[in-house]
């Protein structure tokens, strides 16, 4: 592969970086602001969960075109107008002034960090050589952690001593150097193969199924068009239905080529688990530590920092870890690490010293970070180069799927276990959630035993 200049390879993490910071920040910041919005656009603030619905909605529903796209009018391209649209969408989401006109922005948002961050992965797929990507890809995903750790301490600030617009007006100058620096840095990236024809009946399929995924997972109000099991038997179906009408084909949304490679469904299975219970994690975390410990929001959000600060922690050494041990010795050990950390919240009690908890969370916070970190590299290591901007997109739909459905399984396994007699004290309730999650994430052990290692080793 042939690529403008050397300077420019090595420039391009930072330029990837920082749209995964614009994006991770845009929706850690949100929350805090949304009482003010509401109160300004004269809604309730539970009416406001549409506008956070309707960002990943749109997220998810383009996600699938996004290879596509990079393969027929190239990466670069498509990255600059990713970055176009999500700072115009932000322009639009400061300037709105009903609930209406803010969701269809953030559904604009949405589509451009459908665009944004799996392209901008891609990207560096393409580029670097793979013995390099656990190195490479741990730098860029920094920013994804940094993002939740200031945004709701930043968002407060912004909506306490200015006004709630700034929530998106900050992400312009961002946007705006980023799109600057992209176009005079980000090499050109030659097609890995001829672009096929767009699949639009697989499109609708699939798509259909993340849909109905997403209204299973309860991620707003829209959820309660159709009951829960309901929207999941239709999800699966059409699950099977795309299965039935892609197999033995070529040029479809997702060949089912991309399961033959070994370390590709490894890393998707691994990723669904760990998905599932990291995405748990966030949601019962806060509830656990101010409706069963009665600790205030802002000791809550104290004691959740060492999860942030423990994962940024980590990335400066994961991939030599991961190098001396291999993958499948490094992913076994560290999931049955991370499932007895998890586990162990279940020892902490309303008499449990302060630093304790952090110590606890912040051992949390590593092992996961070093878990994605290696499913992150995995799932892409040995996938064809012709297949890569597919196999990207796909992953990047399971992680959307995966943290949303988390939400719901933590739901779910909180409404159940509180109705048991035994368990009618929160503080119970909350530490049997975390030993049936740490058990869940253990799972992983089995699937990672599946490694090819003379492939990820390469």
């Amino acid at each position: 592969m042939e690529i403008d200049s050397k300077q420019k390879v090595k420039l391009l993490p930072f330029i990837v970086a920082t749209a995964f910071f614009m994006q991770m920040l845009d929706q850690s910041i949100l929350n805090t602001a949304i009482p003010r919005i509401a109160q300004y656009i004269n809604e309730k603030p539970v009416n406001m969960s549409a506008t956070v619905m309707a960002y990943t909605l749109s997220a998810a529903f383009f996600l699938p075109v996004s290879g596509w796209l990079s393969e027929r009018f190239g990466i670069k391209r498509i990255f600059l107008l990713s970055l176009i649209i999500f700072t115009a969408g932000s322009f639009l989401c400061a300037i709105s002034d009903t609930l209406f006109k803010l969701t269809a922005s953030r559904v604009i948002q949405g589509i451009g960090g459908a665009l944004m961050v799996p392209i901008g992965r891609l990207a560096i797929l393409r580029v670097f050589p793979r013995d390099q990507y656990v190195k490479v890809i741990s730098f860029i995903v920094m920013p994804a952690l940094i993002g939740p750790l200031i945004g709701p301490t930043v968002g407060g600030f912004i909506v306490e001593y200015f006004t709630w617009h700034w929530i998106f007006l900050i992400n312009i100058p961002i946007g705006i150097l980023c799109f600057v620096f992209s176009l005079y840095i980000m090499p050109q990236i030659p097609r890995a193969r001829a672009t096929p024809k767009f699949d639009w009946l697989g499109f609708f399929i699939f798509d259909s199924a993340v849909i109905f995924f997403f209204l299973f997972g309860g991620t707003g109000g829209i959820s309660l068009l159709l009951p829960k099991p309901l929207s999941f038997a239709i999800a699966v179906g059409l699950l099977v239905v795309y299965f039935l009408y892609a197999k033995g084909k070529k040029g479809v949304l997702f060949e089912l080529e991309l399961f033959k490679t070994r370390n590709f469904t490894v890393g998707i299975l691994g990723n669904f688990i760990a998905r599932l219970s990291g995405g748990a994690l966030p949601f019962v975390a806060p509830l656990f530590l101010q409706t069963a410990l009665g600790y205030s929001p802002s000791k809550a959000g104290i004691a959740l920092i060492p999860l942030s600060v423990g994962a940024i922690f980590v990335k400066s050494f994961v991939a030599r870890l991961i190098a001396r041990f291999g993958h499948k010795k490094f992913m076994t050990a560290n999931t049955i690490v991370l499932g007895i950390f998890i586990a162990c919240v279940a020892f902490i009690g309303i008499d449990t010293p302060f630093y304790m908890v952090l110590i606890v969370y912040g051992l949390i916070g590593m092992a996961n970070s070093m878990q994605f970190t290696a499913i992150n590299t995995l799932t892409m290591i040995d996938v064809p180069a012709k297949l890569l901007s597919e196999a990207n997109s796909l992953f990047s739909i399971t992680m959307q799927l995966c943290m949303a459905l988390g939400i719901s399984f933590c739901a779910i396994l909180l409404s159940t276990v509180v109705e048991l007699p035994k368990f009618a004290l929160p503080v119970a309730a909350f530490h049997l959630v975390y030993i049936i999650i740490g058990a869940f994430t253990l799972m992983n052990f089995l699937i990672f035993l599946m490694i090819r290692e003379d492939k990820a080793a390469a």
